[in-house]
């Protein structure tokens, strides 16, 4: 499997596999930073900082953005932000954390993530999708096991967010694909833990950016994505990550 340098940014490369249908986004944290962006709607009832409503505070410096996880109603797991628990975090539950210095990890709640003074964000998503190095996806899963999509649907674009034991970062999308083929191209990549993200049609994004003396130039890093890469020129409705450079 091999990774491609993006004109955005040499801290980030990309992939695309199954005949275009997974597209995979390595993203090196020596030398890059992460930001948790809440939606206006979901999580719900998010706290908020005056950072997020000025979208310039992001928007100079964006290397790319993704999706963050399903709605609280759908009993994921916790949230907390900038000092506030929105929903108690639950352990065994995978996560992502968001730390003041920039950096983001992944991982399971209670075993290798916990609150520390420097946690800026901590959002959970399902069990685990890969654990240490292993598929989670299994025979025995039912249709709601990672989400319940649309129509009650299997194959859904979906979303997912992994680290590498170097402390890398891999984000996925997938065009119309399980949760299993999530998990394999996410362990083929060497990913040690993951955690499942958004699904369905339109939710799951990924985009690259670069800039310019004309402005900002955002493009998908699949063209399955439904969202334009200006939908994170400003808050949406959902959560988001933003990555720049340190």
């Amino acid at each position: 499997m091999g990774f491609t340098a993006t004109a955005s940014s040499p801290a980030i490369y990309t992939t695309t596999l199954d005949n275009g249908s997974v597209t995979l986004m390595w993203m090196d944290q020596q030398r890059l930073k992460f930001r948790f962006v809440p939606g206006y709607k979901w999580p719900e009832n998010s706290p908020t900082i005056a950072a997020d409503h000025n979208p310039a505070s992001w928007t100079s410096t964006m290397a790319a953005a993704f999706n963050g996880g399903f709605k609280l109603s759908d009993h994921v797991g916790g949230y907390y932000y900038h000092g506030h628990t929105v929903a108690n975090l639950r352990s065994g539950l995978a996560a992502l954390a968001v730390h003041s210095d920039g950096s983001l990890k992944v991982g399971i709640w209670g075993r290798d993530l916990s609150m520390t003074a420097d946690t800026i964000a901590v959002r959970q998503n399902l069990q685990p999708i890969v654990r240490s190095g292993h598929s989670q996806a299994r025979s025995s899963d039912n249709v709601g096991t990672w989400g319940l999509a649309l129509h009650h649907a299997w194959n859904v674009n979906r979303s997912a967010l992994g680290q590498l034991s170097d402390g890398s970062l891999v984000f996925e999308f997938g065009n119309h694909v399980t949760p299993k083929a999530i998990a394999h191209y996410l362990v083929q990549a060497g990913v040690h833990d993951a955690v499942m993200l958004d699904m369905n049609e339109t939710w799951p994004t990924g985009f690259l950016y670069r800039h310019s003396s004309s402005g900002i130039h955002g493009k998908r890093i699949n063209s399955s994505i439904v969202k334009n890469p200006d939908i994170y020129y400003q808050r949406s409705d959902k959560d988001f990550i933003v990555v720049s450079p340190r």
